[in-house]
């Protein structure tokens, strides 16, 4: 599937999932279908993955393992993230903590790394710095969606600070490991997932004020 219409499909597939999670007649069925969307956005992102290599490979599964287990750690001792546990929209847990979240920092990650590469500012560090910042701002978006379709749901229904600032540092070290590696590049998809993930939430929270 070329570029552009691999694109335009993923408008479609979001802006489907948008509208159908705000419908009731529909809300259950697309909320059943978030699982899904999330493992194909992440083969999308591999299967396109603009530098393949076992090297590169080894290090992006090796992101998953080390993200999904973090929230292992986070969900059983509220020490990293704050007190929370995840509900059963996001499918199949391991420890109670489903696996697709993995999946979820990899596209976040390779998203915002997407965009810093293309702005081009600072060194390894200054850019994983700006791609830990884009990922906490989308943050800002995605907590009030998760916890409304029960993503997950934080002890006193209130999202801690301390949430905020942990999201930034595993992100900043996720963006350095991965900086490190050199295989960074200007992907023009990876930019594409991560505006539709900010567009996706976004849309969410509108439909929330309503």
């Amino acid at each position: 599937m070329s570029g552009v219409y691999l694109k335009r499909f993923l408008i479609v597939l979001y802006a489907a999932g948008l509208v159908g999670m705000n419908m009731p007649a529909t809300q259950k069925l697309f909320i059943s279908l978030v699982p899904l969307t999330l493992w194909f956005t992440g083969f999308i992102c591999l299967f396109y993955f603009p530098k393949p290599s076992m090297s590169a490979y080894l290090t992006l599964g090796g992101i998953v393992v080390a993200a999904w287990f973090l929230e292992v750690v986070g969900v059983r001792t509220g020490k990293i993230f704050g007190v929370y546990h995840y509900g059963e929209t996001l499918g199949f847990k391991v420890m109670d903590v489903p696996i697709t979240i993995g999946i979820n920092w990899l596209i976040l990650l390779l998203g915002s790394s997407a965009v810093v590469e293309e702005w081009n500012v600072g060194g390894k560090i200054g850019r994983a710095a700006l791609g830990a910042g884009l990922m906490t701002a989308l943050d800002l978006l995605i907590e009030p969606v998760a916890i409304h379709f029960d993503f997950w749901q934080w002890s006193g229904g209130q999202v801690p600070i301390q949430n905020f600032g942990a999201w930034w540092l595993v992100s900043f070290f996720f963006h350095w490991v991965f900086q490190s590696g050199e295989f960074t590049s200007k992907s023009s998809l990876f930019r594409w997932v991560l505006l539709l993930q900010f567009m996706f939430f976004l849309g969410h929270w509108i439909f929330l004020q309503a």
